[in-house]
């Protein structure tokens, strides 16, 4: 489905929906590549990465609502042929669109990430 997707789920243990992952840049070119790079976060695990897709063979493209600041509800990536990419916006940037391969190119992690610890908490 995703190539060298073990580079996202060796830091964070599984494939993460990216919810609430900020859109940190966004290309499209018309020889039908789309890059995201997408800064996530797992709070309750205490993890978090800078991650970066190649979507190469795309088509089909229905993206809109780009904003200056665009915040992922979801991205699913559909296991059909060709793939079927739907990026669910909080705010923002959303639709869908096909490609015929996708890619993790890079994983980034931040080990300094701590997270804010609940008011009244020990």
């Amino acid at each position: 489905m995703i190539s060298n997707s073990d580079a996202v789920t060796s830091i964070f243990g599984y494939w993460p929906d990216f919810a609430d992952a900020r859109l940190m840049s966004f290309d499209y070119s018309a020889k039908g590549v789309v890059t995201l790079e997408l800064s996530y976060i797992d709070a309750s695990a205490g993890k978090s990465a800078v991650v970066a897709l190649l979507f190469t063979g795309v088509r089909d493209i229905q993206l809109g609502e780009l904003a200056s600041d665009n915040v992922l509800d979801r991205l699913d990536v559909a296991d059909s042929t060709p793939l079927l990419v739907t990026l669910e916006p909080c705010i923002g940037l959303g639709g869908s669109f096909t490609c015929t391969a996708a890619t993790v190119t890079g994983v980034v992690p931040n080990n300094s990430f701590k997270p804010n610890p609940l008011r009244g908490s020990a």
